[in-house]
């Protein structure tokens, strides 16, 4: 099948991916050639178009004609995805990207099966009543009425449309994201005494919704949205504590919502009748599962302007194997009353399995999967002492868990020691191998030690002191970092 995606952004770059791997051939359109060159690593052919122009649009058409070769027939698409985004615009913009956009591709691709990529904001329900595509959709809002009359469109043309929920994913997630910024609240009214019903979808989902409709060109309106029903009180009651803050306070709504505030719960029962079915079930199986999506917020939280990141009150442990983390960590959780967590021993305790049989059975990249699982598990968790694997740090999407789940301490020894202290313990598949335990732990270091002090809030070289000093050093260490925060 032969597809044309207009607008390649956080779903439509996914869709592509997903239908280039399953062997079909896939044209991905973005707005101008800068966004077009940021897509060159894609397996996909890429192209630069301006939808809301009809000779943009005609030229679009002549340059997919001109990849055939030979005598190959013209590359023309069998459907084409409409997911161009107005780029925050208002009423105008909507017009120009959406409606004469969907004119343009109608026009010049008339063959071509039509999906149009909606929202369920143009539902305007209040009053918290489960809507389904036979519900009435007459949003208030102006851009809210553009986007039905693209939708209508596409319909009128024997096409389909997917009215996508708030869509969030690994670099995008504005509950979380706002929840760790200060800047939530539960918006509280006569008839929504808990908050608006919050209507979801992963992005990854979404892309999967697109990919199914079009291949089987379903026809008609779809919603693609999550399954849960849930309010804005209850995701925040669960959310706040696994990030170590508050439930944030009641507050009334905002009039002012580019497509209106609303309160209803979107059924996503049609489409699922079809054979599809979401990857994450809700908000926080994505949370759990999608290893990515957590880490990537509390990063950009931290890349903002202001900087800040919420900390738990928990104390990691970092360093090379054989720094002696487990035997201090042990100490100072003692010291402090806190209770103690070895991130290796949660993985073997998940696998029903040593470590060296998980090398041997998924290999170095299916431990790291393990380990990051294991980290995210932690998320919520307070007063313990954490000690981590000694290539924790070497999968990025870690780095902010680690920053975010506590005050980090990197014990540090001299390798030689390291190499004596590990030298008869068999479950360090890492020390195994032709290269010699000391050769191995110096490139270790080398390639880790940047990381170590871009982490640590606390470096111990630990070569001249007793466990019980290095302990004791973390503790007090500890005590008054948490003080001061």
């Amino acid at each position: 099948m032969r597809v044309l995606i207009v607008g390649c952004g956080f779903v439509g770059a996914r869709t592509a991916d997903i239908l280039h791997a399953a062997g079909h051939e896939v044209v991905g359109v973005t707005h101008s050639s800068t966004s077009a060159e940021r897509l060159i690593h894609k397996p996909w052919r890429v192209m630069a178009c301006d939808v809301s122009d009809a000779a943009s649009v005609a030229s679009l058409r002549a340059q997919c004609e001109g990849m055939a070769e030979g005598a190959t027939p013209a590359w023309v698409p069998d459907a084409f995805i409409h997911c161009a985004s107005s780029s925050k615009g208002g009423p105008e913009m909507y017009q120009a990207v959406y409606v004469d956009g969907m004119g343009h591709l109608l026009a010049t691709f008339p063959g071509a099966f039509p999906l149009y990529t909606g929202s369920t904001s143009v539902y305007p329900q209040t009053d918290g009543s489960e809507v389904d595509e036979t519900s009435p959709a007459d949003p208030g809002k102006e851009t809210g009425r553009l986007l039905l009359a693209a939708e209508r469109l596409a319909l009128e043309n024997g096409g389909a449309v997917a009215r996508l929920a708030g869509i969030y994913g690994p670099g995008r997630s504005f509950v979380l994201k706002n929840l760790l910024e200060g800047k939530s609240g539960i918006e509280v009214n006569k008839g929504a005494p808990d908050g608006r019903l919050l209507n979801q979808i992963h992005a990854d989902d979404a892309a999967a919704a697109l990919v199914h409709i079009v291949t089987q060109k379903l026809l008609g309106i779809y919603n693609v949205v999550d399954d849960a029903r849930l309010t804005q009180r209850e995701c925040l009651e669960k959310l706040a504590p696994l990030f170590n803050l508050q439930v944030p306070a009641e507050k009334a709504p905002d009039p002012g919502r580019k497509r209106g505030w609303t309160h209803k719960h979107v059924s996503n029962a049609r489409l699922r009748a079809t054979g599809w079915a979401p990857q994450y079930s809700d908000y926080f199986a994505a949370l759990r599962d999608d290893p990515e999506l957590a880490p990537s917020i509390l990063q950009l939280v931290a890349e903002g302007s202001e900087g800040y990141l919420p900390r738990a009150e928990n104390i990691l442990l970092i360093g090379l194997m054989g720094s002696g983390k487990s035997t201090v960590g042990r100490m100072v959780a003692q010291m402090l009353g806190f209770q103690f967590v070895d991130t290796d021993h949660l993985i073997i305790d998940q696998a029903g399995c040593s470590i060296p049989e998980i090398f041997a059975k998924e290999g170095e990249p299916g431990f790291r999967q393990r380990e990051s699982a294991v980290l995210r598990s932690l998320l919520g968790r307070r007063h313990c002492v954490i000690a981590t694997g000694g290539g924790i740090i070497t999968q990025p999407r870690n780095l902010p868990l680690l920053k975010h789940l506590g005050f980090i301490t990197w014990l540090e020894a001299d390798v030689r020691l390291l190499a004596r202290r590990t030298a008869g313990n068999n479950d360090r598949p890492l020390l195994r191998g032709e290269e010699p335990p000391l050769v191995k732990l110096e490139r270790l270091l080398g390639e880790r030690k940047p990381i170590y002090k871009q982490l640590a809030d606390l470096r111990i070289q630990t070569d001249e002191l007793s466990q019980q000093e290095s302990a004791y050093g973390v503790a007090e260490s500890a005590r008054i970092f948490f003080a001061q925060r």
